[in-house]
């Protein structure tokens, strides 16, 4: 049987076939080499690098950094609660001192931040306003006086029978008309703010044949409702003013409202009635007390705090309205913590990847992170609810620096 030999054009092609397959397997080799540190960084930029557990520092660099530790044990600590506040005015004694009619500023008596007394004159206006109520008081006073000596006439004159009873109730009712309208028109006067006195003064006036108290021009004397300092002049003599335009500012400053702001989590330890020992920078050395008298009912939802409110006493005037202060809370012992806790000082305390974190140390140099969750803080010191355990030893000193070790070993391992 004869055989067939390939045909230099049949060998050829073969070659040719083969060398094709290789390129292509070459190239999609290359492909997947070339993809492999592109695909990992992407992942890496997807997810970052992750923060190692435990980070290892020579002898030299913790005394260089000044790390110091805390041993974790039960601490009983007082529940002062330290929170942050305002002073502001009492404005229960904050005052806006206007008048009920326009007029001209005749003279203010008093001078900024004047100590003044209950009922001492505060400014003295002219108002026409007030002179024609006061004319209409007066007339109306005098047409009643006049109704009442008729009626008192036709009394006597009906029960004699000398005049009929259709006329004894025409002048009964004269007589109570102009009584109302006279009553009217000494409301008027009162509303505008004329004093008792004065309205007595008009009253008595009418009833000796009108003759009139002398005087000038009717004015209207603004009085202080209660002792205190004027905190704000808003006219000087001779302004031209409205009906209810603020004038004066008084306030009482011997007592003062303080302002706190309590976090979400130590709501279940405040309620009214707690002591409060309120510090300052200006008066280092001094404390003030008062009591919480308020407890905000709405949770602010960007700081997650709530507003408390305590009054406290002033009578040195030491705390102005617009200082920042310190407030002390003795807040009550939950019965959940009627006993030691474990508690870190607040120093130790650092956030990494949105986490509060300790950093504890199970050998020398060794360094391991730990996840937490606080509880309250008392004293300088945090209650430490999970994440640890009595007898570590916890970094107080340097945590901060032990932070950027991390920071910086999670770099490093990215690279």
């Amino acid at each position: 049987m004869r055989r067939l030999l390939p045909t230099p054009f049949a060998v050829w092609l073969a070659a040719a076939l083969l060398a094709a397959c290789g390129r292509r397997t070459a190239d999609s080799s290359a492909q997947q080499k070339s993809d492999a540190p592109q695909a990992a960084q992407e992942a890496s930029e997807e997810h970052g690098a992750a923060l190692p557990e435990s980070v290892t520092l020579t002898a030299a660099a913790v005394a260089e950094a000044g790390i110091q530790t805390w041993t974790v044990q039960p601490v009983d600590l007082e529940h002062l609660l330290v929170l942050n506040g305002t002073v502001e005015h009492d404005e229960n004694k904050l005052l806006q001192v206007a008048a009920n009619v326009r007029g001209r500023v005749a003279s203010i008596p008093v001078d900024l931040g004047q100590r003044v007394r209950r009922g001492d004159a505060l400014l003295e206006l002219e108002s026409v306003e007030l002179g024609r109520a006061r004319e209409e008081f007066l007339r109306e006073a005098s047409a009643l006086r006049v109704a009442t000596r008729a009626y008192e006439r036709a009394k006597a004159l009906v029960a004699a029978k000398a005049i009929s009873e259709g006329e004894f109730q025409a002048r009964e009712g004269e007589y109570l008309t102009r009584k109302a309208t006279a009553q009217g028109a000494e409301r008027t006067l009162q509303l505008f703010g004329a004093a008792d006195e004065e309205i007595d003064g008009l009253r008595k006036a009418v009833e000796s044949n009108g003759a009139l108290p002398p005087g000038d021009a009717p004015r209207l004397v603004l009085r202080a409702p209660f002792a205190g300092r004027v905190i704000e002049r808003k006219v000087t003599p001779g302004s031209l003013v409205e009906a209810l335009q603020p004038l004066l500012t008084l306030a009482d400053p011997s007592r003062v409202w303080v302002f706190l702001q309590a976090y979400e989590k130590d709501l279940a330890l405040l309620s009214t009635g707690i002591p409060v020992s309120i510090r300052t920078e200006a008066f280092p050395q001094e404390s003030f007390k008062g009591r919480v008298d308020y407890v905000g009912s709405v949770l602010d939802e960007k700081s997650r705090t709530v507003r408390l409110r305590a009054s406290v006493d002033n009578r040195q005037e030491r705390l102005r309205p617009g200082m920042f202060v310190k407030a002390q809370l003795d807040v009550p012992k939950p019965e959940a913590e009627d006993k030691a806790i474990l508690a870190v000082p607040q120093g130790a305390l650092q956030t990494l990847e949105g986490r509060t974190m300790l950093f504890v140390q199970p050998k020398p140099g060794v360094f391991v992170r730990r996840a937490v969750e606080t509880g309250h803080s008392f004293e300088g010191f945090t209650e430490i609810l999970s994440g640890i355990k009595l007898g570590d030893l916890v970094v107080t000193e340097g945590s901060f620096v032990l932070k950027s070790e991390f920071a910086k070993a999670s770099l490093a391992e990215e690279e």
